[in-house]
């Protein structure tokens, strides 16, 4: 009796040890960034689980939209989390940019919340940082979370006359929205209203801190890990996520064919790229339209370091965004695009 209450005492004191060092540096970032990348990657997925905030799902920033099922919210807020604050200025079609820029753009970026620019200010944004060194109007058309699809639905609603180049932004996120597009016979899957009610009513909760929490969520990500997938989309699509990017911009192509096209892959720190290595494979097959055999395709991975991207939100910083910045001026100049 007496050895096993002193077993119980030892595994109650390493619980207590491993729950308070896992606090310790979800509220310290600047320490974890000192650490390895596995125990970086296993502190983020504990903030973004039992912390960060969903910008879309907030009553402050987001709003339902019937036909994108949501955008950002027209007007001004502040959004803050662990490593930044910043204020976002959204126009009338619920991006994050000005009024102005919905004006005949000559650039447009599309992406998710990579693109918009989430932990920095407005004006460093890579799409405002391009925006000052090409000396062209650009919208920031990125909503977070979106997937090619709502991406292309987006830029249907933009006067595009002036159009001289569009950059895509992609995220392995975008496959399941891609996917169920292609499922549903070209037709997008639009979250519905009180999916968005539901969604706004959970996230807009605070996240308070109990004891356990995260070694709470420790357990459900293994119990998670353990049980077979119960989703029967996936296997029911035979394309992987190349062919249905591509799938997705060949349906739009009386929107895209005579427009130059820049996309580059987004995922963190954790990129390898695999979407971007298909993408230049596929895209270069003498069956596609010209506008896809085309397209130009990046590696940001060879500019991107560990240091550009928050330890904690894996978002770029300031300077991450500069360099992407100095990446899309730099193709479109030597493409003499503009």
């Amino acid at each position: 009796m007496i050895i096993f209450l002193y077993l119980l005492f030892a595994v109650v004191v390493i619980l207590t040890f491993l729950e308070f060092t896992m606090l310790f540096l979800v509220r310290n970032p600047k320490v974890l960034q000192k650490l390895s990348r596995k125990l970086q990657n296993s502190i983020g997925y504990l903030y973004a689980q039992g912390e960060r905030k969903i910008m879309q799902f907030h009553e402050e920033s987001g709003q339902y939209h019937p036909e994108f099922g949501y955008t950002l919210k027209p007007g001004e807020f502040i959004f803050t989390e662990r490593e930044f604050s910043n204020v976002y200025f959204v126009n009338s079609l619920g991006v994050r940019d000005t009024e102005e820029s919905l004006n005949t753009p000559e650039i447009i970026v599309a992406g998710d919340s990579y693109a918009l620019g989430w932990g920095v200010n407005q004006e460093e944004t890579f799409a405002k940082l391009l925006e000052q060194k090409i000396n062209c109007k650009t919208l920031n058309m990125a909503v977070p979370s979106y997937g090619t699809v709502r991406e292309m639905m987006m830029l249907s609603k933009v006067d595009r006359s002036k159009l001289k180049c569009l950059i895509i932004q992609y995220c392995g996120d975008d496959y399941d929205e891609n996917m169920r597009f292609y499922i549903n016979g070209n037709r997008p899957q639009i979250m519905r209203a009180e999916t968005f009610r539901k969604l706004a009513v959970t996230h807009s909760r605070y996240k308070k801190y109990f004891f356990g929490k995260y070694l709470l969520i420790k357990i459900q990500k293994k119990a998670e890990e353990w049980e077979p997938s119960s989703s029967t989309a996936a296997t029911e699509c035979k394309l992987n996520d190349v062919d249905l990017f591509l799938h997705v911009l060949k349906q739009n192509d009386k929107m895209l064919s005579s427009l130059p096209i820049i996309v580059f892959e987004m995922n963190g720190k954790d990129q390898v790229n695999i979407f971007t290595t298909g993408l230049l494979q596929k895209a270069a097959d003498k069956k596609n339209p010209p506008f896809i055999r085309n397209m130009i395709v990046l590696d940001m991975s060879r500019y991107l370091q560990d240091k550009h991207f928050y330890v904690l939100d894996g978002h770029l910083t300031f300077q991450g965004s500069i360099i992407v910045a100095d990446v899309l001026y730099n193709t479109i100049k030597e493409a003499e695009i503009i």
